[in-house]
């Protein structure tokens, strides 16, 4: 009888791994890890102003009668335009340019604009602006002045005669942004 208790216990023993041999059967899966690589080449960034010494040469628009003024100065009645080179030919995305003027020194009366008719006046808020597509070839880009001779106007007389008795030298600073233009996704 021990021996039949035997054989029985060895038999339900191996119903027992049968059993489970089943069950881890019915749970089993297939397993892969696959590792890619890709890559991805950046876009350039470039943007630059020709002017790369920080001088601009604002030029006067209209050839003065020597007999009113002399050459290469400025005075009320007198108006021109700043020319500013921007280039976005090396670089690989759009770009959003921002030129704003920062005058340290300036007749009180001259004003900056954006556009050659003097409408619309550069202050804090307004710039000249503008976008160039990628690889975009040197353009210029030009800040209008414009000192107004007021005749019959008393109340620009006094601060035109300071800036004029001073005979000081304007100085200016432009300040040239460029960002890049956010890509549009297809």
């Amino acid at each position: 009888m021990k021996k039949r208790k035997t054989m029985l216990a060895v038999a339900f023993l191996l119903v027992g791994i049968a059993a489970l041999g089943l069950i881890a059967a019915v749970y089993a899966k297939y397993i892969s890890s696959i590792t890619k690589t890709g890559t991805a080449t950046v876009a350039k960034w470039s943007f630059a102003t020709d002017n790369t010494t920080g001088t601009i040469t604002c030029e006067l628009d209209e050839t003065y009668d020597p007999d009113t003024l002399v050459a290469d100065k400025i005075a009320p009645g007198t108006s021109g335009k700043c020319p500013i080179q921007i280039s976005n030919a090396n670089t690989e995305v759009g770009v959003h340019y921002e030129i704003s003027p920062s005058v340290t020194s300036k007749p009180a009366n001259l004003k900056f604009y954006s556009d050659a008719s003097h409408k619309t006046e550069l202050t804090g808020s307004t710039k000249v602006e503008g976008d160039l597509t990628p690889g975009a070839a040197s353009t210029t880009v030009y800040v209008y002045w414009n000192w107004p001779y007021r005749d019959g106007t008393t109340a620009y007389d006094t601060a035109d005669t300071s800036d004029g008795t001073s005979g000081s030298t304007m100085t200016m600073t432009f300040d040239v942004t460029g960002t890049q233009i956010r890509p549009v996704a297809q």
